[in-house]
């Protein structure tokens, strides 16, 4: 089988950009064109020319590549039905960029070049070519943009040839399947998104007429806010961020009184939900389904994340907020349901896997409330007639919840009270209880820093092996001593930049618990794809499937079955799910 390197070079500017209409409202924009394609094949061929000059058939049974496959494919596929070129049956193809970020690398092919091949290339050729038509460009703008096209192609090629036999064919799988799902499309409601685009419109309005200050100075100027409190006899907090304590007592005590200041904290919200639906409507087609993104590898940890823009489907809000509930959009077209099926506590699951805790595995393998397992571990509860659930109101088991989910990766009891509401003293009582009953789980942490600092005293790179044959990467071990304090730092790519990151045993375990999660979490992403389940999208540990109305009990069940069975790779892992059949996408 040969290898091409495909890259497309197509028109944007500031309207017809797939950073606003996301990849299908962009390629069907009627400014948009794709005038440029470049192939670079091992068997020697260099192409770049128009792409209905190109003989396609040379791509029959082949792998292509592309260093953003979820772009150069998305607008292969789309190209034919549009019939800018021929359908051809290729073999394979792969993502690049996707490739680079599993290899620890930037996702960028100018970063990742950058990284594996010591080797500068510019950008500024694809910035310059903002706005221009490729009949408008001189003869010179077009040589240099063929020879950046053509360059392009071919680092993709080299990258693929020396870091491909780092990615396993399951992975190269996983980044597959998770463009295919993308590809599928998510259905909308557009009468419901008409609906909200008005709701919110309408309360930007009433914001707006309660701030004072509105055409002479900017909507959330802080020097007007503050200008505007002292007028009425106030002062203004340092903050007005939702995370601020003083700003939440500030709005607390003279938010009903002064209409202003109500306004302001809550305008920065409403505009963010504006440019939500905004990002929800520029990339629903006329089919009225929504083409957005999902990076495979969105993070160290292998988890994946949001692929940018104003709309994240990995972080929609959970509730209604200024009469909008984001999630009700997505919506099931008629004869239709959702199916959402969740992994239940899989990080927990994971930790204690890691932590080798047999004892803990096997009380959650046979239990039917896993909080009420802790609870018998933690000496919190013993077994009687009324149900765990029912006791104190359901109080004994929140705090076990707590305890369980807060606790698992070595954090102190001063944050442990700030995020749970505790009072220090029951935060440190819960904080030590943990750490005396779990022994293992905190072994886990100090395993992981005792190799750490191995490894700095060695200079040997510091990694993680998983169940799953990945390993986690962090590089070498910078050792820093301050304040009477050492610490040991790793580095890691973050948005296309090395970033540090402190490297100690807590950490480190909430890292292998995910990437392990994750692990699983891909590996049921494949069955379920290899059973023909329409997954539409996924967030975190939560599977949603598009199904005909009248196989949706049966589905469903499949899907159970298939999510409480764990990889052939980690058979001990006791795993539990849970799943419901809906109209609206909920939680």
């Amino acid at each position: 089988m040969n290898t091409f390197a495909l890259d497309y070079e197509t028109y944007y500017d500031k309207e017809c950009s797939i950073k606003t209409l996301g990849p299908l409202g962009y390629f069907s924009h009627p400014e948009f064109d794709a005038y440029r394609v470049s192939i670079w094949g091992d068997e020697g061929t260099s192409f770049v020319g128009h792409p209905k000059d190109f003989d396609w058939s040379k791509l029959e049974g082949q792998r292509v590549l592309s260093h953003n496959a979820s772009f150069d494919e998305t607008l292969y596929l789309y190209g034919i039905k549009q019939n800018w070129w021929p359908s051809v049956k290729y073999a394979e193809w792969h993502c690049t960029a996707d490739l680079s970020v599993y290899c620890g690398l930037p996702r960028s092919l100018k970063g990742a070049t950058t990284e594996v091949f010591n080797l500068e290339i510019s950008k500024s050729t694809r910035d310059n070519m903002s706005g221009k038509r490729w009949e408008s460009m001189t003869d010179l703008f077009q040589k240099e943009v063929d020879d950046y096209a053509l360059k392009d192609s071919e680092l993709c090629l080299k990258l693929w040839e020396e870091l491909s036999p780092k990615w396993p064919q399951h992975e190269r799988e996983i980044s597959t399947v998770n463009r295919r799902i993308v590809q599928r499309g998510i259905p909308i409601d557009y009468d419901l998104l008409t609906k909200n685009k008005d709701i919110i419109a309408h309360k930007l309005f009433e914001a707006e007429n309660n701030i004072p200050w509105v055409g002479e100075a900017p909507i959330l100027s802080r020097k007007a806010f503050n200008v505007e409190c002292r007028k009425v006899g106030i002062e203004p907090p340092a903050s007005m961020a939702l995370t601020s304590e003083e700003a939440s007592e500030f709005v607390e005590k003279y938010g009903e009184k002064f209409p202003f200041i109500l306004a302001v904290r809550d305008y920065r919200r409403i505009n963010a939900l504006k440019r939500k639906l905004q990002s929800f409507e520029y990339a629903t087609l006329d089919d009225l389904r929504y083409y957005g993104g999902c990076f495979y590898f969105g993070a160290h940890t292998g988890r994946y994340s949001g692929s940018g823009g104003n709309l994240n489907l990995q972080n929609l809000p959970r509730a209604e907020h200024f009469g909008v509930n984001l999630r009700h959009m997505i919506k099931a077209p008629k004869g239709k349901k959702l199916i959402i099926a969740d992994l239940s506590q899989i990080e927990v699951r994971t930790l204690f896997y890691l932590a080798k805790d047999k004892r803990m595995l096997d009380l959650i393998r046979d239990c039917n409330d896993i909080y009420e397992v802790f609870a018998y571990r933690l000496g919190m509860y013993q077994p009687q007639e009324i149900p765990f659930k029912e006791l104190e109101g359901g109080r004994l088991r929140h705090i076990v919840k707590q305890i369980i989910l807060g606790c698992g990766y070595g954090i102190s009891a001063k944050k442990f009270a700030q995020i749970t509401g505790m009072s220090e003293e029951e935060a440190a009582y819960g904080v030590r209880l943990y750490r005396v009953t779990f022994r293992q789980v905190v072994k886990l942490w100090n395993d992981y820093q005792r190799r750490v600092v191995t490894c700095n005293y060695l200079q040997k790179d510091f990694s993680i092996e998983l169940p799953s044959g990945r390993t986690l990467e962090y590089g070498k071990v910078k050792k820093n001593v301050g304040d009477n304090r050492t610490n040991y730092v790793v580095y890691q790519y973050r948005g296309g930049k090395k970033v540090p990151m402190r490297a100690w045993g807590g950490l480190l375990a909430e890292n292998a618990s995910q990437a392990l999660s994750r692990d699983v979490f891909s590996d049921m992403m494949l069955r379920l794809e290899a059973m023909g389940m329409k997954i539409i999208f996924h967030v975190h540990d939560e599977f949603v499937i598009e199904v005909d109305e009248e196989k949706a009990e049966d589905t469903l069940k499949d899907v159970i079955e298939v999510m409480s069975t764990p990889p052939t790779w980690i058979p001990e892992l006791p795993l539990e799910a849970d799943g419901k059949i809906v109209t609206k996408y909920q939680k």
